[in-house]
């Protein structure tokens, strides 16, 4: 199974420290981020990963090469100009085969259990699933309703809380998009090329307007965008107090240290 990690964003919201390097290689935990996020998929199985890239790309190439010393496969894909999460992936579709596709944001920290994801997909015969994630206040987020066998039936960006009091009888009002995604690859025949467009607001709602099945998978496991300042900080306190699965290097000193 092949994964792609969606990593040609800009970074802006985390500079100055994105100013000289490129967002997937800012180091958490003393590890360059984009490691994470490979080591949690060859954990679960998956053999190749297709890295998006755009900013300061060659630098990212340099370090990760062909993936060999991480055992698995690396290939890249490079937008010459942004296209948007759907659009960047679209790009790379020559790469792909007829298997269900990972789709995994560049932004993401997390120890979500992608095998369950991949079984939940196949067990559903979905052509989308959604991992989904719970938060507090999902007034700043893309709410994602589901029914009780688990499908998708509203996308709601950035709901108001008078709307979330309307969906609470429809499911779980507190469920947002993680992007992180299985899909069957067919589904980037619908994206027309070198266009921008969007998962979100494009080409998921036109799926589920399709009618076609399209699932979410609720996860319980850490889940922080890390994308700004505060949320990279706070990644960083949930891997010192062992909140989040993740491989640390070096040795512990001190109870946060």
């Amino acid at each position: 199974m092949k994964a792609v990690i969606i990593a040609g964003g800009l970074g802006t919201r985390l500079r100055p420290l994105t100013y000289n390097t490129p967002k997937p290689i800012v180091p958490v935990a003393n590890v360059p981020f984009v490691l994470h996020q490979i080591e949690l998929l060859r954990r679960h199985g998956i053999k190749e990963i297709i890295l998006n890239l755009h900013y300061l790309s060659e630098e990212i190439k340099q370090l990760l090469g062909d993936g060999k010393s991480l055992g698995i496969k690396i290939r890249y894909s490079l937008e010459e100009t942004p296209m948007g999460t759907a659009g960047a992936v679209k790009q790379a579709e020559a790469l792909f085969d007829d298997e269900p596709l990972v789709i995994f944001n560049g932004d993401i920290l997390t120890d979500i259990n992608i095998s369950q994801v991949i079984d939940w997909h196949k067990k559903k015969k979905a052509t989308v699933t959604l991992t989904l994630t719970r938060v507090e206040d999902p007034t700043a987020y893309g709410l994602i309703l589901t029914n009780q066998d688990g499908q998708v039936t509203h996308f709601v960006e950035k709901p108001s809380w008078e709307q979330l009091a309307n969906f609470a009888s429809l499911g779980p009002t507190d469920t947002i998009n993680a992007g992180i995604y299985v899909v069957d690859p067919k589904i980037f025949r619908d994206v027309p090329a070198n266009t921008v467009y969007s998962f979100e607001r494009q080409l998921f709602p036109a799926i589920l307007e399709k009618g076609w099945p399209m699932y979410g998978f609720i996860s319980d496991r850490y889940w922080m965008d890390i994308g700004q300042q505060s949320q990279y900080r706070q990644a960083h306190e949930a891997i010192m107090h062992n909140e989040v699965a993740v491989k640390v290097y070096g040795s512990r000193v001190d109870n946060r240290l």
